[in-house]
């Protein structure tokens, strides 16, 4: 008969090895556990990242339908619920996204204001007006300045639509492009087509007008000169200021 001793030390009881072995089991489950915990983690900020850029996608289409600038402010405000700390990093995940999916590109115009910009050139006037009457005025009216120089006084632009018998002397509206005053001098200036300046400070009733940043983005000098090539069936470089100005564009 064994005593006592014996039968304590004939138990299976776990020794110093067996320990240890048990020991680092626990501790590669935790390291799994941790691990997968931190998989998970990077997954939800993923489909988080994801779910916000397609929401920020989604109101810039829908604030881009009348053409004004999308503001920061708003962006945050309607889309990331007041959180403008993450605008920055998110926002250069949303322009990849326009750019490799829908290919257009969000670009900063003025001061924390956007317009979007359709990235996929073509061979016709790259103006994204659905409104196609009003992209043939506005058209005209861009091609004119650029023709001028690198701005145009306001009568001059009325006295080239006059030419063309879209308006008279004094009646601005017209039977396809509707009031073209108001979007000569207002909405093409809201939009950023043009961009309207007083001449004199001491009389601010007479104004100039240039090309806006969206006409820059939308349209290039090439296509504008090459519109008034081809009606005058000449080539473009007997205009010579103005092909100067497509070279030094592309350059």
């Amino acid at each position: 008969m064994r005593d006592s001793q014996d039968l304590f030390l004939s138990q299976d009881l776990p020794g110093p090895s067996s320990q240890a072995s048990m020991s680092s089991q626990r501790s590669s489950r935790s390291s799994i556990l941790t691990r997968s915990q931190i998989v998970n983690s990077q997954e939800m900020e993923m489909q988080k990242d994801t779910q916000l850029i397609s929401s920020i996608i989604r109101y810039l289409f829908m604030a881009n339908r009348n053409k004004l600038p999308i503001q920061k402010t708003h962006i945050i405000k309607h889309v990331l619920n007041g959180n403008g700390r993450i605008f920055r990093s998110i926002i250069d995940k949303v322009n990849v996204e326009l750019s490799e999916v829908f290919g257009y590109n969000l670009i900063e115009v003025e001061n924390n204001k956007y317009i979007l910009v359709n990235e996929i050139e073509n061979n016709i006037p790259h103006l994204t007006f659905e409104d196609g009457p009003k992209q043939v005025l506005l058209y005209l009216v861009l091609v004119h300045i650029f023709m001028i120089g690198e701005s145009c006084k306001e009568e001059v632009i009325w006295d080239f639509l006059r030419h063309l018998g879209i308006i008279t002397e004094n009646n601005f509206q017209h039977e396809y492009f509707g009031d073209v005053k108001e979007s000569v001098t207002v909405e093409f200036v809201n939009q950023r087509y043009l961009e309207r300046n007083v001449i004199d400070k001491n009389d601010p009733s007479e104004y100039e007008y240039s090309w806006g940043s969206r006409a820059h983005n939308e349209l290039n000098y090439r296509s504008a000169l090459q519109f008034v090539a081809d009606i005058y069936e000449c080539p473009i470089k007997k205009w010579k200021l103005q092909y100067k100005a497509v070279l030094e564009e592309e350059a």
